[in-house]
């Protein structure tokens, strides 16, 4: 098995070196040019406070994940992982491989929201360390495309969005891109559905059950508006990176993408401006939150323990938080993070956060992972196959929350 690890740690680029006192390998995801910039800002916090961060990135969080479980469950774990925010890593939790910090955890109750809280909690126990809250359902545009287009940016999924997209699309440009992967077609149907039924309806749906949820009105709208976006994605959608998406927005090839807030550090490492190159729209004004975590696995040698418990002090200083979120384009988890000075886009996010009203958890916080993946493939199926008939996909899509 550590054969196996090796050769996939030599076929991503890392280096592997033997553990010393102050070393700490660190397992993450964040390999994108913005990504890699904020994971750098963690490594030179880390180095200062006189650690030596051995940086593990893996592309793609699945394989992550499970390089981490892997090496976990082998009795060779690394000093962090990153996971998100959720119960991906509860297993873990539940047998007794991860490290409780709640002893860097005391006061986060007055300054965290409490579902993020929550969901790094087990028992009495805290289990991981929240790192950002990341808005999952932005709508980002390119403002100087639209200005010369003659369109009005959009402010929600409703007219002025599809007044946009067909001045975009006479104009040859690609209207919507979109990242066709199965999680980003969710995200894109998460985020129509909350700017038409809000937290209310969310609320209803995931965590109430409410069989008046699925008779609502604005569930069948979002529906609706869902399928006739089919229209303004391009054929070269499917299977397409987030980062590749991002990208069309930012060479001007398209004009309209929906995504989460981690979209903001493509576009500050091309050297656009939130608010003057670029525009950001919270749909109703409602933010949907996730965000990342790391999780510490427990170690079995006092030089490692001693490594990762300066890698836990180091990433839980709000200066550390401070200048990772400035990088990554997301929000801190803290409220005692002082983020003055950040940009429109940070502004537009914290203010959504700083209400219950307004901020609502996201899907995998609500429901467990099998629910999460039926209602997935269920709404790609809808996006690939324009036959199917919406009184077809409420009922399927009822089945599958209130029997999960």
């Amino acid at each position: 098995m550590r054969l196996a690890l090796s050769v996939i740690a030599v076929c991503a680029g890392i280096a592997t070196p033997v553990l010393a006192q102050e070393n700490a390998e660190v397992i993450h995801w964040w390999t994108s040019e913005g990504e890699s910039k904020a994971a750098r800002t963690l490594a030179q916090s880390f180095g200062a406070a006189g650690g030596n961060w051995v940086d593990n990135a893996i592309a793609g969080a699945s394989a992550a994940r499970q390089a981490a479980v892997t090496r976990i469950i082998a009795g060779d774990p690394p000093a962090a992982s990153q996971f998100n925010t959720g119960k991906e890593y509860l297993d873990l939790v539940t047998q007794g491989l991860l490290v409780d910090i709640g002893d860097v955890a005391a006061g986060w109750e007055k300054t965290m929201p409490a579902a993020l809280l929550a969901a790094s909690q087990y028992e009495g126990g805290v289990y991981a360390m929240p790192m950002n809250i990341h808005g999952r359902n932005w709508i980002w545009y390119n403002t100087a495309l639209l200005e010369e287009i003659g369109a009005t940016p959009p402010t929600g999924w409703g007219d002025d969005m599809f007044a946009a997209l067909d001045k975009l699309q006479a104009a040859g440009k690609v209207p919507l891109a979109l990242s066709g992967t199965p999680s980003y077609t969710l995200s894109l149907f998460e985020s129509i559905l909350l700017d038409f039924g809000g937290p209310d309806l969310w609320y209803a749906l995931y965590r109430d059950k409410s069989d008046a949820a699925f008779e609502d009105p604005d569930l069948r709208k979002a529906l609706e508006t869902f399928a006739r976006l089919r229209d303004y994605v391009d054929e070269g959608s499917s299977g397409r990176a987030w980062n590749a998406t991002i990208a069309m927005i930012i060479n001007g090839k398209a004009g309209i993408s929906s995504q989460g807030d981690w979209a903001k550090a493509e576009f500050t490492a091309a050297g656009m401006t939130a608010g003057v190159d670029y525009g950001c729209v919270l749909a109703n004004g409602v933010v949907n939150i996730g965000g990342d975590v790391f999780v510490f696995p427990a170690q079995n040698d006092e030089a490692r323990t001693k490594a990762q418990n300066l890698l836990i002090r180091t990433l839980a200083d709000p200066a550390t938080l401070r200048d990772f979120n400035a990088a990554k384009g997301s929000i801190p988890p803290r409220s005692d993070v002082d983020m003055t000075g950040t940009d429109a886009c940070a502004e537009t996010g914290s203010a959504a956060l700083r209400s219950q009203d307004t901020a609502v958890p996201r899907l995998s916080m609500l429901v467990d992972g099998t629910v999460k993946g039926s209602l997935t493939d269920l709404i790609v199926e809808f996006w690939s196959d324009p036959s199917m008939q919406i009184d077809d996909v409420v009922a399927r899509y009822k089945e599958i929350v209130q029997n999960g």
